[in-house]
C-alpha cells in the first residue's frame, strides 16, 4: 500500500482523492492548509505528495521550496495540481510533476503510478 499525503482545501477534491485513492488501494493523508503540509510530510514519510496550488491562508509554491530543500524529504515527489496553467513555475520551484484542473481520474493515477515506481 502506497501512502500519499493529499493537500487541497476543497472538500468535494478531497472526497474525490479519498475514494480514488482506496479504490487503487493507496493509503491517504489529508491537509487543507500550507502550514500542515511540511509538518504532516514529516509525520507520515509519504511515498508521494499531491498538493493543489492554491491552498486556503495561500498558494503552495513555498512549501514545495521547502520540501525540496529538505534533506530528509526532498527524495519524496511532488506533484502539484492547479486549475490554471503554473505547470513552468511549479516545476522550476522543485515540483516532480504537474496536473492541469480539471483532469481525468485515470490520467492523475497514471501520473502518480510513474512517479512512484521512478522513485
Amino acid at each position: 500500500m502506497t501512502k500519499i499525503l493529499v493537500a487541497d482545501d476543497d472538500s468535494v477534491m478531497l472526497g474525490l482523492m479519498r475514494t480514488l485513492m482506496k479504490l487503487e488501494g493507496n493509503e491517504i493523508v489529508t491537509v487543507t492548509r500550507p502550514e500542515e503540509i511540511l509538518p504532516a510530510v514529516e509525520k507520515e514519510k509519504p511515498a508521494l505528495v499531491l498538493m493543489d496550488y492554491h491552498l486556503a491562508g495561500g498558494d503552495s509554491i513555498d512549501v514545495l521550496s521547502h520540501l525540496k530543500t529538505n534533506q530528509d524529504l526532498q527524495d519524496i515527489p511532488v506533484l502539484v495540481t492547479s486549475g490554471m496553467d503554473r505547470q513552468t513555475e511549479c516545476l522550476k520551484a522543485g515540483a516532480d510533476g504537474f496536473v492541469l484542473k480539471p483532469f481525468r481520474p485515470s490520467q492523475l493515477i497514471e501520473t502518480i503510478q510513474n512517479m512512484v515506481s521512478d522513485k
